[in-house]
């Protein structure tokens, strides 16, 4: 088995919480690493992921800024993941999104999605096809497509994607569905495709981020949390299973409804 690197994502997720908790006691870097008497670029270092800092250091650091007792039991326990090739991110409102950080480092992405369509895909008409499906009111519809769209406007394309869809993921609205991932086909840098029943088979839902030196991690996305994986064995495994899921799909203008 390969050993594993430093979990990416919580390392990331933890430089984040760093350079925040110092932005918002007001010092800068330079101003930080002076008092906390290390120098400025070992302090830059910690805060870019570029560099994990060790457990007694991040308490220094926590501390000396007074971060609030929830906050400094967080940012520890997101230091102590990164001996662990395995992370999980709790999907609440007060969480660090570590596949946020994922996505801004990564060059290309593979999304494969049996069940539904990825959220920055999804048309209104397949938003309002879902909450009704759990029986939501008028007023709740209209919330949702809401915060679908302004969710949209803060995606950022960046980079390469590629995402396999399985044909159970457009049944909610599957012509005004299939219509807009037709179009979102032609989009720069974003290759969408349709995966049939017969290669799916019982395959969970997972994403690839991948960097210039090859895939990094998985994120695998359950009802209340991400899990993400670095083991490089295990990544491996997963850019294998879609490169097979690839070949047996189809592109969306091949694509015909039952």
């Amino acid at each position: 088995m390969t050993k594993a690197s430093p979990c990416l994502p919580a390392l990331l997720a933890l430089s984040a919480s760093l350079r925040t908790a110092r932005t918002a006691e007001g010092l800068g870097l330079r101003q930080l690493a002076h008092k906390l008497g290390i120098s400025a670029q070992v302090l830059s270092l910690w805060e870019t992921g570029k560099r994990a800092p060790a457990i007694e250091d991040v308490a220094h650091v926590l501390g000396f800024l007074r971060v609030s007792p929830v906050e400094y039991g967080r940012v520890m326990r997101l230091r102590q993941q990164l001996e662990d090739p395995i992370s999980i991110e709790t999907l609440d409102a007060g969480s660090t999104s570590q596949r946020r950080a994922l996505e801004a480092l990564a060059v290309r992405t593979f999304d494969w999605a049996p069940h539904v369509v990825p959220e920055p895909l999804q048309t209104p008409e397949y938003i309002r096809a879902i909450a009704q499906e759990h029986a939501a009111g008028p007023d709740d519809l209209d919330q949702a497509v809401f915060e679908h769209q302004v969710r949209q406007l803060d995606q950022d394309w960046t980079g390469h994607h590629t995402v396999l869809v399985g044909t159970a993921a457009l049944a909610p609205a599957i012509d005004p569905q299939l219509q807009a991932l037709r179009a979102a086909a032609n989009l720069p840098g974003l290759v969408v495709k349709i995966v049939p029943p017969s290669v799916a088979k019982g395959i969970d839902p997972f994403t690839i981020y991948e960097g210039q030196s090859g895939a990094f991690t998985v994120a695998l996305r359950h009802q209340d949390n991400v899990i993400f994986i670095n083991e490089p064995d295990a990544v491996r495994s997963y850019r294998s299973t879609f490169k097979a899921l690839e070949r047996g799909s189809v592109t969306c203008a091949d694509f015909r409804s039952p």
